[in-house]
């Protein structure tokens, strides 16, 4: 069979590259009459209700088939949580007060099925003739099932879903974080230039669904032989990438699963081949809808209650390597989205995107014809594929690379014993088994490799690494961050031949493909956004659901069809429970709301406090929280145990130093009960860049608990933090750590009423370590050690307010780790500190771009 190699791949690749643009008097491209039209004047929620027409017209109870709400609980709790046999099982229990209608299980299952579903599910076989023949002489045949959804449909749920109604955008927009335009802010993939070059490209009133697919094949039994699921995923880059990465926000939906076949029918040396053209033909079927939807345009009614002329145009597709390989339908050796030779993939050196038709073989592409996405409008596939922060950079630059040549250099047992005696720090995994889980490993790993090599070029590559995935992680991005990036990059690749000088890499080159991989992510996030909305973590978080969870509802036999069943009913009961909320209510609650963390229960006070001399007194706005009530363990305990207990040891100077500045006449003693807090929770001003997750900021200043029966003791927890102070440091000032200095947290307490003084705020004893100095040239840490005056521990009494944030510390460590170091002891032991800018993306963007929190 010939093919005609021109029609089927894109014309970006093409040398005479075709004008993508689509006049509007194009016969397949006429806009409608009214590009918006409002669906309904008065309620934006009509759209809803078009989803359940015959619950809304029949005027009855909006119950559907339920006679009543309990019966409608008790089966969506059936469904959600029990298996058919578990249910036929309940259902049949002599239960007087459970009598629902649908008295066995498959009765529980037409009620289930009677309510309005989503997009149906259809079935495709595909037949494999092999090249191995049978006894009979006739090639051996493999039938498979290809179960799919329309994703245009699905594209239709999605934009007019009125729970994204808040959370949607439908045109592209330009942020700035300056007055003059000169600095742009990139992160939703409306901000980024893939939709405007694209929507360029478009009619006038064309409104784009940016589509976004993912795809990974999962193992669906550890024990039952070699069942696995292969799962389509599909969302739109209209709805925001937190909202999109929900997954109880349904805004991620599964269109397919590819089949995954033995291919025993065919040779061994036919049978890689085979996979590839299966795989490309299951999605060309699957995908066949978005042709003539992405050339015309699709009228479609949006979540905020008007209809747009949609067209879906598939933008970008996450991925693993190999997975990516076999959409690009090149070599596992070369690169899917570049023409890099393969044996040049270890240089600083960008090379062109695409293809040209004579260098086929030299490119490594393999011969599927035609591949799914080649008649796609609007797509280039090798451009559509988006970075992989999970594989390419912390599971493999990381982990599998990075740690493997230190662990080469230092030894696995000095690493290890490194890893160990890093202090606690709240939100961090401990070491207590040395090198553990790869994200805990980078948060502390310039610190751990600091001073272990001779050769600063071994910490300036680990620190150039770990600069990269963090400034890669980030929620938002300007182009002074991807300016950062970018030379982040350029400091890896300038010192990484240390690693071959010192055989710690072998072979001697770094053609490797997630190295090569990093070259390429400046110019997708300027492309489709922030790296953080395309990780793979997400499709394999949806796994559970679609895949795992669908399976093992399953009997195990024709496995596939159960499960697409099971999520149709899974979804029927998301859907119907929504718009009876709405029904009730008047309104939905957006993903956003839904997922309203603890934020609130933070205590917010307005403080005016001094700055330094000659500027006028600020009042600003900080927040935190501590117990309402001092836990029973921690109430009246005597001056002397805190000593003890937290190692507090000028505790009572210190009071008596504060208390004696305002004007208390009173001498503590060491029998002077005090009511202590185990932690202070602060709350974080808003970044841009750092997830709204870590904006909760513990500092811990626990005593030791004994053992009790099975419960083991617990050490003390008392960690360092950030302390606004307002002195002046000519290596800080003008930066974000300005009138900022590193303090130990021992004691957090209320002071007596016996002293007599009205203090609005808990105190906190502290012990200062000297003021920032010049970080270090290779590992651009700062170094400070315990501060002292008149020899003594300098330690003082402050109010909690003072408090920035925490800080986690490492110790400062040389050429081999002294053996008597553990976790519990190193801060005491050790005579330096490096405070670290890894703990957090917070903390990241504070020290390391800059960020002002503190005024």
């Amino acid at each position: 069979m010939e093919v005609d190699m021109e029609n089927y791949l894109p014309s970006a690749h093409n040398e005479d590259r075709l004008d993508d643009t689509v006049s509007p008097d194009h016969t397949d491209a006429c806009p409608p009459e009214n590009h918006t039209e409002k669906v309904a004047d008065e309620d934006e929620a009509t759209i809803w209700v078009k989803n359940f027409p015959e619950e809304k017209q029949a005027g009855d109870e909006v119950l559907g088939p339920f006679a009543s709400e309990e019966e409608w609980e008790l089966a969506k709790w059936l469904i959600k949580n029990v298996g058919h046999n578990q249910a036929e099982a309940f259902l049949k229990l002599p239960i007087d007060r459970v009598n629902p209608l649908f008295s066995t299980k498959n009765k529980l299952l037409e009620a289930i099925d009677s309510l309005p579903g989503g997009v149906q599910w259809n079935l495709h076989k595909v037949q494999l003739t092999g090249d191995l023949m049978d006894e009979d002489s006739k090639p051996l045949h493999e039938d498979l099932e290809l179960w799919w959804r329309n994703p245009v449909e699905c594209i239709r749920e999605l934009i007019g879903n009125p729970v994204f109604k808040d959370t949607m955008r439908y045109a592209p927009e330009k942020l700035y974080t300056d007055e003059e335009g000169k600095i742009n802010t990139v992160n939703e993939m409306w901000t980024a230039d893939w939709w405007w070059e694209t929507q360029e490209k478009l009619p006038e009133g064309a409104t784009i669904a940016p589509i976004i697919l993912s795809s990974d094949k999962t193992r669906l039994s550890q024990f039952r032989g070699d069942k696995s699921a292969w799962p389509v995923y599909l969302t739109i880059g209209n709805i925001a990438k937190d909202v999109q990465h929900q997954a109880s926000s349904h805004a991620t939906v599964l269109i397919g699963y590819i089949p995954v076949g033995k291919f025993d029918c065919f040779s061994e040396k036919a049978r890689q081949a085979e996979r590839y053209r299966t795989f490309h033909h299951c999605m060309g079927i699957l995908t066949e809808a978005l042709i003539e939807a992405g050339r015309s345009g699709v009228d479609m009614a949006c979540a905020d209650g008007f209809v747009r002329w949609v067209w879906p145009i598939l933008a970008a597709y996450v991925a693993d390597y190999p997975e990516q390989c076999l959409i690009a339908c090149c070599m596992e050796n070369h690169c899917p989205i570049c023409k890099v030779n393969p044996g040049d993939r270890g240089k600083n050196t960008h090379h062109c995107p695409g293809m040209k038709m004579d260098q086929f073989t030299e490119l490594g592409l393999r011969p599927v014809f035609p591949p799914f996405w080649a008649r796609l409008p609007f797509s280039d596939i090798f451009q559509s594929f988006t970075p992989d922060l999970l594989h390419q950079l912390h599971k493999g630059v990381f982990k599998d690379h990075l740690v493997k040549w230190c662990t080469n250099l230092i030894g696995e047992q000095e690493l290890d014993g490194r890893f160990k005696s890093i202090p606690s720090h709240p939100g961090l995994r401990h070491f207590k088994n040395g090198i553990s889980e790869h994200k805990a490993m980078e948060r502390v790993f310039v610190g751990v490799m600091a001073g272990a090599s001779r050769d600063d070029r071994v910490i300036r590559a680990a620190r150039a690494i770990t600069d990269f995935i963090f400034l890669a992680s980030l929620q938002s991005h300007t182009s002074e961050t991807l300016a950062a990036l970018s030379r982040t990059l350029d400091d890896f690749h300038e010192n990484k031949d240390i690693f071959i000088e010192l055989e710690a890499r072998l072979p001697a080159h770094f053609n490797i493909p997630k190295i090569h991989s990093m070259m390429h992510y400046v110019a997708l996030i300027r492309r489709f956004g922030s790296a953080d909305g395309f990780n793979s973590e997400s499709p394999e978080r949806l796994h559970i659901d679609y895949a795992k969870n669908a399976y093992r509802a399953s009997n195990k036999k024709d496995y596939t069809k159960q499960m697409t069943d099971w999520l149709r009913r899974q979804e029927s009961v998301d859907r119907f429970t929504l718009y009876l909320d709405w029904s009730k209510n008047g309104e939905i609650p957006g993903p956003l709301q839904q997922k309203r963390g603890s934020d609130e229960n933070i205590t917010i006070t307005n403080i005016a406090h001094p700055t330094p001399e000659g500027e006028s007194t600020k009042t600003i706005i900080r927040t935190y929280q501590v117990a309402k009530h001092h836990p029973p363990g921690l109430r009246g305990i005597q001056a002397g145990n805190i000593i003890i207990n937290h190692g507090a040891t000028r505790f009572l100077e210190a009071v008596h130093t504060f208390v004696s500045k305002n004007g208390s006449p009173i001498v503590p003693q060491s029998f002077d009960g005090f009511d202590l807090f185990k932690r202070i929770t602060l709350l974080l001003p808003h970044i841009p860049q750092a997830s709204p997750n870590e904006r909760q900021n513990i500092v811990r200043a626990s005593p030791p608990v004994p053992s009790r029966g099975r419960m083991p003791a617990q050490p003390q927890y008392l960690d360092f933090a950030l302390i606004r102070t307002g002195e002046k440091n000519d290596k800080t000032d003008g930066t974000s750590l300005q009138g900022l200095r590193v303090a130990h947290v021992r004691v957090l307490f209320n002071l007596p009423a016996i002293y007599r003084i009205q203090i609005h705020h808990p105190l906190a004893y502290v012990e200062w370590y000297t003021p920032f100095s010049t970080p270090d040239k290779a590992s651009g840490l700062y170094t400070v050690k315990p501060s002292t005056r008149n020899r003594h521990i300098y330690a003082e009494i402050i109010t909690v307010d003072r408090i920035v944030r925490n800080c986690h510390v490492t110790p400062k460590y040389n050429k081999k780790k002294p053996p008597s170091w553990t976790s519990e002891n190193v801060v005491d032991r050790c005579e330096a500190l490096h405070p670290s800018p890894y703990s957090d993306t917070h903390m990241f963007c504070l020290v390391k771009l800059g960020h002002n929190i503190h005024t």
